[in-house]
């Protein structure tokens, strides 16, 4: 058989190996930037919802100042009551706002609840020149941002129309609400979140260094409000706009209190005429992704160094079967001159040696990690036709299942250390019924390769009994070879599996269609097989080995012929812990 130069097989090794930490990574990157992005759409619905919570308790109460009876009064140029400025005073601290003032049909200011302490700024004239009383004069709901001469200028203007009664439009209540006031509520999110205007300016923002830095990439039309000027304002902060798995992704963020790569998932309010942005760091998903592949790569070198350590102890035993076939030729040449008697009981004892160093030496490792490696490979070979189908989850999925047998050839090892120890071996509660279908998962590819059928029984329900999974798989695993190998000259090929449970024990009977075993009381003797001596099939170990294992569960394990043809095999288990 041909073997690949060490060379190039580690080298092969290599790129498989760096083949599985990308696959891992990229699809941990993917899966992570969409958890990234539902948790962002949900936080900015949140956070939009809140915001427009807030305005519409300003339109209330625009609406519940004009009906007050003073107000329609003082508009309608009847008399303006000395009482009204105290009380649009009184709304406005009540309710948070700047400012509130009225205007008659021509635009002319009326009252104003800034008017006893003095306006931050002087309202005269015809105020209609203002797109947001001019709206509500029109009859619509008037809505501007705009910046006043404060500390914190950032400034929300909501006005209504008073109507005389069913009448028409007789003035306008405006007023006005520091921005600062509306972020106090939610100032403490997590997150950096801004709602930009048309012009590209942060109005709103829960991070102070975020507000009033405009940046024209996120604008509609690009020209500035009126009543904003460039001065007031201050550039954005330097980054690279790319696109991820179809996410929006800033990268290299330059100042500022952002995180230097973002996931910025976007929204437009159209209540208010605000594009909403939130931030989301990237680092922890990305350095989340990068954890996983590299765990997928020490997996990788772990099983790599299993390989070569199997391939190691394969070159060894085989130099050492070679020194032994040289010694043995050489006795024989010595004793060729003896009679033929003893040249045959020479060549017998040549046997009994061969077989002795065979059993000692390649029991405990070739046969025990051959159901392991054997899985490993086949779940590779799915893996390999599952990524050409471009079927990558399910592919991950084997390469897990690959990393699951990798673990299990490490209890392997220490469970034939144990048994040629004499060393006791942990006993635990193993539901019986999945582990026949982990077993049958294993030997799945093999079954569809020879046709096999298997009907199953009791399988559907959880029974649990007193043993080693991974042992008790690989004596699953080894029955259910036998029967297949007992099958592949049988005109019908067809395996049943059945479980049964009372109170005290559960029994899993395995049969097949196969021609039976000639001797079923010696099957389970050491060295008693019933294949060609000499091939590749096996030392007839499997089934001694599997009898001492169920052994040390405190159960059964026996065999009989069935009267309809086929062999069965029947395991016993405890429901509960022995004394093994």
């Amino acid at each position: 058989m041909f073997r690949p130069p060490p060379l190039i097989a580690s080298v092969a090794f290599i790129l498989m190996a760096l083949a599985v930490s990308t696959l891992v990574y990229v699809q941990a990157l993917r899966g992570g930037y969409a958890a990234l992005a539902d948790w962002a759409d949900a936080r900015l619905s949140q956070y939009n919802d809140r915001l427009l919570g807030q305005v519409s308790r300003y339109q209330q109460l625009a609406n519940t100042i004009a009906r007050h009876p003073d107000v329609l009064a003082a508009v309608e140029g009847r008399t303006v009551s000395p009482d009204l400025s105290a009380a649009l005073s009184s709304f406005a601290l009540k309710t948070g706002a700047q400012e509130i003032f009225i205007v008659d049909a021509d635009g002319a200011l009326v009252e104003s609840s800034e008017t006893i302490s003095g306006p931050p700024q002087q309202r005269q004239g015809d105020l209609r020149r203002l797109d947001y009383v001019r709206t509500a004069l029109d009859g619509g709901l008037g809505w501007s941002l705009g910046l006043e001469n404060r500390d914190d200028p950032r400034t929300i203007y909501v006005a209504r129309a008073i109507f005389a009664g069913d009448g028409p439009v007789i003035g306008a209540v405006a007023i006005a609400v520091a921005v600062r006031k509306l972020e106090l509520e939610w100032s403490f999110g997590p997150e950096p979140v801004a709602f930009f205007d048309r012009a590209g300016i942060a109005f709103i923002t829960n991070r102070p260094d975020l507000a009033l830095r405009r940046d024209p990439s996120l604008s509609g039309s690009g020209a500035l409000p009126k009543n904003i000027s460039e001065a007031a304002l201050r550039p954005f902060f330097d980054y690279r706009d790319g696109e991820t798995f179809g996410h929006r992704i800033w990268t290299d963020v330059e100042g500022g209190t952002l995180p230097r790569d973002l996931l910025v998932f976007e929204r437009f309010v159209p209540r208010v005429q605000l594009t909403s942005l939130i931030f989301q760091d990237t680092r922890p998903t990305e350095e989340r992704a990068l954890l996983l592949a590299t765990l997928a790569a020490m997996s990788c070198a772990l099983l790599g160094v299993l390989l070569w350590a199997a391939n190691l102890r394969r070159e060894a035993l085989a130099r050492q079967l070679q020194q032994e076939e040289e010694a043995n030729a050489m006795l024989e040449a010595r004793v060729l001159a003896r009679t033929e008697e003893l040249r045959q009981a020479q060549d017998k004892m040549v046997a009994v040696n061969r077989l002795s160093a065979l059993g000692e030496m390649s029991a405990g490792i070739s046969h025990e990690l051959n159901q392991p490696l054997g899985a490993i490979r086949n779940f590779a070979e799915n893996g390999k036709k599952l990524l050409e189908l471009g079927r990558n989850e399910a592919a991950a999925e084997n390469f897990d299942h690959m990393s699951t047998q990798v673990d299990r050839i490490g209890r392997i090892i220490r469970s034939l250390r144990a048994f040629a120890r004499n060393e006791p071996q942990e006993i635990a509660d193993v539901d019986l019924a999945a582990v026949t279908k982990s077993a049958l998962a294993v030997s799945d590819l093999r079954r569809k390769r020879e046709n096999v059928d298997v009907a199953t029984t009791g399988l559907d329900s959880e029974i649990r009994v007193a043993a080693g999974e991974v042992r008790l798989q690989q004596v699953l695993v080894n029955i259910l070879n036998n029967a297949m190998d007992a099958l592949s000259e049988a005109d019908t090929k067809r395996i049943e599996i059945m479980l049964e449970a009372d109170d005290a024990e559960a029994r899993l009977a395995v049969r097949d269609s196969g021609p039976g075993i000639a001797a079923p009381d010696r099957v389970f003797d050491p060295f008693y097989s019933t294949k060609d001596p000499g091939g590749s099939s096996g030392m007839g170990l499997g089934l001694s080995i599997s009898h001492g294992i169920i052994g040390s569960f405190g159960g059964r394990l026996t065999c009989r012929n069935r009267k309809r043809g086929g062999a069965e095999f029947v395991i016993a288990l405890p429901r509960e812990r022995r004394a093994a």
